[in-house]
């Protein structure tokens, strides 16, 4: 498995742009929604694909995000909170191990994005907007803010 992808370089790229962290670990932490998710939705968009939640679903990514990468956050979260633990260079292994699991995570997804189809009857913009509304449909009123700022970062970086 290939972990340096095309997926990866967009990732990196729309995770830097203002506003767009702080929203992701917002949506992670008040709505459950993962990240990698997100952005991997933005960028099957600019590959001109729908996402498809329930192809989505039986991805090895899925597994791999509870089984790996949701724990690893919980107990770097534990570790941060005890001081003694945090100073003694725990929590940074922690934390470079939780980026290495969702690096592997989006290695998965981008493997099983290469079999979905193109969607040509839609715009980027319009699949955009599409893929990000199938994840995050159950988020109230944090899904307007969400929309607007992962739209204008991921089409930025789509036009670069």
């Amino acid at each position: 498995m290939q972990l340096h992808t095309p997926l990866w370089n967009f990732v990196l790229a729309v995770y830097a742009q203002p506003e767009v962290e702080a929203l992701c670990l917002s949506l992670q932490n008040d709505h459950g929604l993962s990240i990698n998710r997100l952005l991997f939705a933005g960028w099957l968009a600019s590959e001109k694909k729908e996402l498809d939640l329930d192809v989505l679903a039986q991805t090895h990514a899925i597994r791999w995000q509870s089984e790996i990468t949701a724990p690893l956050r919980a107990l770097r979260y534990r570790v941060r909170d005890d001081l003694k633990l945090a100073a003694a260079g725990v929590y940074g292994a922690m934390r470079r191990a939780e980026l290495e699991a969702e690096r592997v995570e989006l290695a998965f997804l981008y493997d099983a994005s290469l079999a979905w189809p193109q969607q040509t009857a839609k715009t980027v913009k319009e699949l955009v907007t599409a893929n990000l509304m199938s994840l995050l449909k159950d988020t109230g009123e944090a899904k307007v803010n969400a929309i607007k700022v992962l739209e204008v970062a991921f089409l930025d970086t789509i036009s670069e």
